[in-house]
């Protein structure tokens, strides 16, 4: 009797499930519905658009609201490449949630379907900061009942601070909207498209390093990097420094080449191996992030092909700790120059 009753309350969920699910709209009514018609159009106006966002691969869309998008209808023109590829930037397959994101101190990275080869044909991110913009205090993070309450009135505060290219934020002003594939998030504006390290330092205002890029001939090499983690010196930094190494060696102490490290991925303790195998610490002291002693300033500053951070002082790597394998190398040797020299002794004798 009571397997017969597990089946048929199974049965009930499950056709409880389905009806809700047939209730939900399609993506594009839902988008028409919330203020994002522009958005819609421009899903609409290409296949393989159309395809990517009515398939699995897009549980969580970030879409603009149309009093925020100034550009003429797309009804007019087939969506350009670049077009494609913002498109591709405003969704992932994840399934993001505003109460769920906003938890966490340090926010999270969200993947999208905007692959990349300079990630190694892994998708762009973007990273849902809860702390403010250019400083390192933590902000207070959003509890379920301010969202609910903010839901419905786009001129209230932000529910996530999201950042992309250059560091620049998007705001969602409207949040875990359902549709029958996922949900959507109403935001203030596209995500800036990520640029190469040379123009991020440059247009973020960190010229001391940019310029140190281009004297050391080292601007291609770098902007074609796979997969990178960078410390930027600030200009303040640079003119404090008294630092003597060359311009390669400085560039070396603050890339971190074959891992991409977003703030939500620095805890405590983290160490992390710079081009020239030595180390960067990270320390966190009441909510601010140390690499090496320097202050994380302005974290999140996503790259075309990885991400930087602004730190307040020029880093000075660590050399890296002796390895257990290395130790047993040189007790290795020692040993074998103690057997040379016994056999050596028996020989005389």
């Amino acid at each position: 009797m009571l397997p017969q009753l597990w089946s048929s309350v199974l049965l009930l969920i499950g056709i409880a499930a389905l009806t809700a699910s047939q209730s939900l709209p399609g993506l594009i009514d839902a988008l028409v519905a919330s203020g994002a018609s522009r958005f819609a159009d421009l899903i609409q106006s290409d296949p393989q658009l159309q395809q990517l966002y009515h398939s699995e691969q897009v549980q969580t869309v970030f879409a603009p609201s149309d009093l925020y998008v100034d550009e003429r209808t797309l009804g007019e023109r087939s969506a350009s490449p670049a077009d494609i590829r913002r498109a591709s930037f405003q969704c992932s397959q994840q399934r993001t949630r505003t109460d769920v994101a906003s938890r966490e101190q340090t926010g999270m990275d969200v993947e999208t379907n905007d692959k990349k080869e300079s990630l190694d044909n892994r998708g762009q991110k973007v990273v849902i900061d809860t702390r403010p913009s250019n400083t390192t205090r933590p902000t207070k993070r959003w509890t379920s009942s301010s969202i609910s309450l903010r839901r419905d009135n786009e001129t209230a505060a932000p529910l996530l601070r999201i950042s992309a290219g250059l560091g620049q934020i998007t705001n969602v002003i409207k949040g875990d909207i359902p549709y029958d594939g996922g949900i959507i998030h109403i935001t203030d504006s596209y995500f800036k498209m990520p640029e190469t390290l040379s123009s991020t330092s440059q247009a973020t205002g960190q010229t001391a390093f940019a310029n140190v890029l281009s004297s050391s001939n080292s601007t291609s090499k770098l902007d074609n990097t796979h997969s990178v983690t960078v410390f930027l010196p600030s200009n303040a930094a640079f003119s404090a420094s008294n630092s003597t190494v060359s311009s390669s060696q400085l560039l070396s102490d603050h890339v971190i080449a074959g891992t991409v490290s977003y703030l939500p991925d620095l805890k405590d303790g983290t160490v992390l191996t710079t081009e020239r195998g030595e180390v960067l610490a990270i320390s966190v002291r009441s909510g601010r992030y140390y690499v090496n002693g320097g202050l994380i300033t302005h974290a999140n500053l996503i790259l075309d092909n990885g991400v930087a951070h602004v730190v307040n002082k020029v880093l000075k790597p660590t050399p890296a700790p002796v390895t257990g394998a290395a130790s047993s190398n040189f007790v290795g040797l020692t040993d074998l120059l103690m057997v040379v020299g016994c056999i050596a002794m028996m020989v005389l004798v």
